[in-house]
């Protein structure tokens, strides 16, 4: 079928042919060696990718699945969190955690900033209670970046359990799960894995695990103790996303085999390229401290974002991702993972420029 439109949104991604090409091998049983040796082959590259010996477990389900799990696994009802939020997905670990009975504090920022370390700090010590800390790694709401490595440092010193939702950054930003002292880092398929959807997984070292033998949530599907028993015979508990599996084992053989310091170097200079040529038109950007996965355009007074989105996708077949919620219709968000080049992303930018000057000059004729 011919394509729709080129994907330039922060997840789903457009996802290379040699990659697509894997989902359609034949299938296995996953209670067969055969998927052992996937499962096996797959996770070790996959500690590559986030920096960590912990072990991962894999989640036919969407990244917040991989949240939803990191949560029910950890809080118990009545358990203090604190939430390090900038932007829509920081607000999901609330609505999360909220679920299973948490008593939550809130250390949130406006709008495309990032939460400082130093307040992070300020809060854990006036807050003996909160045993976790949950934050996201990029906020694609806003392209904020979080400041990972200096929230491990607080929360190791503080002994706090830190929470990551590394699902948008894997890939496109830096990210050391061991040496920055993450504790439990959920990830996904569809973003700069350059994978299709549905496949999460959540890496969970000895120290998280220690309270998860003991967490009191109610849970089944996200049951990491089960999940557990059954990697220990290279399995799932529940039927896996066989097909995706065959997809991120071929996806992390490219990473792998390029670089993960070059996958991260491209992610950057495409980022920096793009916001380059977009500074030009005399255009803000929403956050301070902008992710490489994506750039966020702040629209002028009177333009509206969903009509940008709206003739790019119908007059030249590339998608940009609108504001979220509150944000719909005062940004555009142009994501940069996946199977996209320079060439790709100066037609993205060529594209952009002609719909926001369709829109801005309607906006002025009014």
């Amino acid at each position: 079928m011919p394509k729709k439109y080129t994907l330039f949104t922060p997840g789903p991604v457009e996802v290379p042919d040699f990659i697509y090409d894997a989902t359609v091998e034949p299938l296995v049983y996953h209670r067969e060696q055969a998927f052992a040796e996937i499962y096996a082959r797959i996770e070790e590259k996959l500690k590559k990718v986030i920096k960590t010996k912990a072990p991962i477990y894999f989640l036919a389900a969407s990244g917040t699945g991989a949240m939803e799990s990191a949560a029910c696994n950890l809080v118990s009802y009545h358990d203090r969190v604190l939430i390090a939020s900038c932007g829509k997905f920081g607000q999901r670990w609330h609505e999360i955690c909220v679920r299973y009975g948490a008593y939550i504090d809130v250390l949130s920022v406006p709008y495309g900033q990032s939460v400082p370390p130093e307040e992070l700090e300020r809060r854990l010590r006036t807050d003996d209670a909160a045993r976790f800390v949950f934050t996201t790694l990029t906020e694609t709401s806003t392209g904020a970046l979080m400041d990972i490595k200096a929230f491990g440092e607080i929360c190791r010193r503080n002994n706090r359990i830190l929470i990551v939702d590394a699902i948008a950054g894997l890939g496109a930003d830096k990210f050391m799960m061991d040496e920055w002292n993450v504790d439990v880092a959920c990830g996904a398929s569809q973003k700069a894995l350059c994978c299709p959807p549905g496949l999460s997984f959540v890496a969970i070292n000895e120290r998280a695990w220690e309270i998860v033998k003991k967490a009191r949530s109610p849970r089944y599907y996200f049951d990491l103790k089960l999940y557990k028993q059954f990697a220990e015979k290279g399995q799932t508990p529940w039927t896996p996303a066989i097909s995706l599996f065959f997809a991120l084992d071929c996806a992390l053989d490219h990473i792998l085999k390029t670089g993960l310091e070059k996958v991260w170097g491209k992610h950057r200079i495409l980022a920096e390229t793009l916001r380059a040529k977009i500074k030009k038109l005399g255009l803000e950007f929403m956050p301070e401290h902008p992710s490489n996965a994506l750039t966020v355009i702040k629209m002028p007074q009177g333009i509206n974002s969903s009509e940008i989105v709206d003739i790019a996708k119908k007059k030249r077949k590339i998608l940009f991702a609108d504001g979220q919620a509150e944000l719909r219709g005062k940004m555009v968000r142009i994501g940069h993972m996946g199977a996209i080049g320079k060439s790709d992303l100066n037609r993205a930018f060529t594209v952009f420029k002609e719909a926001f000057n369709e829109v801005k000059k309607k906006s002025q004729a009014h």
